[in-house]
């Protein structure tokens, strides 16, 4: 039998790992890179505005997915997301294997496979630069030692060369590279060449042992061939490097490491094409954001300096306690460098929502006649990206603070293709509300203690949706295809070796970040791969000789039996359902049907306030919307409600009037976007006609517009209602997160009602331009 031939998709850390072990073995491997080379003496980076990074725009270095209850950003070129990340190198800790992992999987067995790629990147903390530590890494120290979580502080394993020699040196792989100059570029593509990047180490040996490269190259579609030596496989891909074109490659073995989302939208497309019939019916269960969070405090006390240094140098363990439910996550600091403060400074707290775009670009921008949805978000931040960042560092940037959280959420989104072949991911925020929740608190606290402003992202504010630098899952490794998409080794269920390896095939979110842990599982899974390929049952890397046992920190820090110390910031979320049923009609000249008999609407509602007291301080008063609209004429019956904003007494711009605000985007039978706006008014009453109030309480006028925009093209209007019976569920429905005490559920619960009645009656008296506080 000749030479094995692989293919493998993607140059991140499965696909890096993968090629390398591959043609080590002796394997003929083809690498498929969608993105391009930066490996050069002196990488080309771009360095101005922030549009020259993305994929869409340039086939750049950044890849920002905005797929419907998720905003993802995930990395495009040779090295995959190692060129972008944050360098930071965790294990996962042993219980995250306890539950839902494939057979032969535990802390323990991965251990040697995580020392290995230890060995590879040559990971260290930033306690080893001998240019001492950052300003932002001696804060987040004594901010955790008021606290009193200084048990809990650990600096993580960094993907870094900390060399202080001046000039460009080999590495222990041949592979010319610089020390760290402290830049804080690290996000944007390190000039210096201190990353101990996957181009530096696995790719490089890789090309050595004889694979081919082929960046620029995006595989589009995966099918099986037969023939007399066994199944085959013809991959599809469009070469970008010569315009377009469409070539094909066989080979037996394909890997598909494409990163959570790319490897499986890539099988959802093979599916949907026919390609693939076969696959699991759990491709795309499982979806995870690792529980991302992105936090900042604004003007802090002393400079955090968030451009020196790398740009994740220490964090903090937090532990829930015993049992399943409670949440567990790190924070850890951030850094960011000037080309992306347009776009973090438009999370500043003061920015009120109705001069949210103009202050935040500081331009002239038409005033929204509603607080921005996703899709308005969406389009400030393209806006901000095409500006050119400051030459210099701002003063306001330096007193700003970065943290991000993540941690263990429930891994139950689903990534599916929508009619038109878009991407889209489900994801229940609200039965993961517990962990953003808590998190947010402890963010909270750890601004406090820097004296600054603390905030979040635009799009967890206004809109609830998370961002997330780390999906997982989507391809899950299971024993059955009942459960799974892939085997433990993680090959394709009913498609021998076609192979997933890259973070799509993990089963539940890591809590840390996860890129140590996709590495570890893939040296794994190839090696075993490998032994049963070639019949050689005792292959192993050659630099496994010199991978010698590293120390993890997380294992060194104890967590008390009852778990760590609470937030003391309190943060408590609610729920409540709300069912509403009435009839619209096509406006005159509307496009849509123009039948002049009123046709049936039904809006069966899921409002989520993530942070009560945030809520109440905020001055849209914001809340997710899910659930369900049937719009007949429109719809084919019920309808998910995609990235729904809710927003409790906000302005009409009519004096004292306020409005409970309702902002519904859903897809209607044939694939377009329509969007239902309604609006409760209330205005001040006389004390003899403070029984309108009721009448306008449970009355929406509603009209529906084409699109996302709130000035698109109107189709209809109409009027929706709750009925006595729909009032009766709405008050039982209320659910109170982040609590166990009952009398923690029954202060929250009471301090809502009691917002709400304080502001309905100050709407009355036409008082209701000073702020409620909570």
């Amino acid at each position: 039998m000749g030479q094995h031939r692989a293919i493998v998709i993607g140059t991140g850390f499965g696909g890096a790992v993968s090629a390398c072990r591959l043609a080590q073995a002796g394997f003929a491997v083809t690498v498929f890179e969608r993105g391009r080379r930066y490996d050069q003496k002196v990488p080309e980076f771009p360095r101005g505005r922030l549009d020259q990074w993305l994929w869409e725009k340039t086939r750049g270095l950044y890849d920002v997915r905005p797929i419907d209850q998720m905003r993802v950003v995930q990395s495009a070129g040779y090295g995959g997301g190692s060129l972008i990340y944050a360098n930071v190198h965790l294990r996962a800790p042993s219980e995250v294997f306890e539950r839902g992992w494939p057979e032969g999987y535990s802390r323990a067995a991965l251990d040697a496979y995580y020392d290995l790629v230890a060995y590879m990147l040559d990971i260290q903390p930033i306690t080893r630069s001998p240019g001492g530590l950052p300003p932002k890494t001696r804060q987040m120290s004594e901010a955790l030692t008021k606290l009193r979580r200084k048990e809990q502080l650990f600096y993580p394993p960094l993907a870094i060369n900390f060399s202080n020699k001046p000039g460009l040196h080999p590495n222990k792989f041949g592979v010319l590279q610089g020390g760290c100059v402290e830049c804080g570029d690290c996000t944007i593509g390190c000039v210096h060449r201190s990353k101990n990047t996957l181009d530096m180490n696995y790719l490089p040996l890789a090309e050595r042992a004889g694979a081919t490269m082929r960046t620029e190259c995006e595989v589009t579609l995966i099918e099986p061939l037969s023939g007399a030596e066994g199944p085959r496989y013809r991959v599809a891909y469009r070469d970008h490097g010569r315009g377009g074109q469409e070539l094909f490659e066989e080979a037996e073995h394909v890997f598909v490491c494409a990163g959570s989302l790319g490897s499986t939208e890539l099988l959802l497309r093979c599916k949907e094409a026919g390609a693939l019939p076969r696959l699991s019916a759990q491709l795309g269960a499982g979806y995870s954001g690792n529980g991302d969070l992105l936090a900042l405090g604004f003007d802090v006390a002393a400079p955090f300096e968030p451009a020196s240094g790398p740009p994740i140098t220490a964090g903090v363990v937090y532990a829930g306690g015993p049992g399943r439910d409670q949440a567990w996550f790190l924070i850890e600091d951030g850094g960011f460098p000037r080309q992306l403060w347009p776009i973090i400074k438009l999370s500043r707290p003061h920015i009120d929502w109705r001069s949210w775009p103009a202050a935040a670009l500081d331009r002239p921008w038409a005033t929204p006649a509603e607080p921005p949805t996703g899709a308005a978000l969406d389009e400030i931040m393209r806006a901000a990206s095409e500006r050119e960042p400051p030459p210099v560092t701002p003063e306001e940037m330096r007193n700003t603070a970065m943290f991000l959280g993540m941690g263990r959420d429930l891994a139950n989104g689903r990534l599916e293709l929508v009619r038109g072949g878009k991407l889209s991911v489900r994801w229940d925020v609200p039965s993961n509300l517990l962990l953003y929740s808590v998190e947010e608190r402890l963010a909270q606290d750890i601004v406090a203690q820097l004296g600054g402003a603390y905030a979040v992202s635009p799009f967890w504010r206004f809109a609830h949706l998370p961002i997330t630098v780390h999906s997982l899952g989507g391809c899950r490794m299971s024993d059955s295809e009942e459960h799974g998409v892939t085997s433990g080794l993680g090959e394709v269920f009913n498609y021998p070796n076609l192979f997933v390896l890259d973070g799509a095939i993990l089963p539940a979110a890591t809590g840390v970040n996860p890129s140590h842990t996709i590495a570890a599982v893939t040296e794994r899974n190839i090696e075993r791969i490998i032994r049963r390929i070639t019949g050689e049952p005792g292959w192993t890397p050659p630099e496994r000789a010199h991978a010698a046992p590293y120390a993890d920190p997380l294992t060194a820090i104890a967590i008390p039996a009852a778990g760590t110390a609470p937030p003391r910031h309190p943060g408590l979320g609610l729920t409540f359902r709300e069912r509403l049923s009435g009839s619209w009609e096509s406006t005159p000249g509307a496009a849509a049907d123009r039948r002049a008999a009123p046709r049936q609407v039904r809006l069966h509602l899921r409002i989520t306030i993530s942070y009560l007291a945030r809520f109440i301080s905020d001055s849209a008063h914001p809340g997710l919307v899910t659930g369900t609209l049937s719009a007949g004429g429109l719809t084919a019956g019920e309808t998910p409600i995609r990235e729904g904003v809710w927003n409790l007494f906000v302005a009409t711009g009519t004096g004292p009037e306020r409005e409970i605000r309702y902002v519904l985007p859903f897809d209607g039978a044939d694939g377009r976007r329509f969007t239902l706006r309604g609006a409760r008014v209330f205005r001040p009453r006389s004390a003899f006609a403070l029984w309108r109030l009721w009448r306008e309480s449970v009355v929406l006028p509603f009209r529906i517009q084409e699109g996302d925009d709130e000035h698109g093209s109107a189709v209809g209007e109409g009027v929706a209602r709750l009925r006595p019976i729909d009032g009766v569920l709405l008050l039982l429905s209320f659910r109170v997160s982040g609590a166990a005490a009952l009398s923690d559920k029954a202060r929250a619960l009471f301090g809502f009602v009691a917002f709400f009645f304080l502001y309905l009656l100050r709407i009355a008296r036409g008082r209701s331009s000073g702020a409620i506080e909570q």
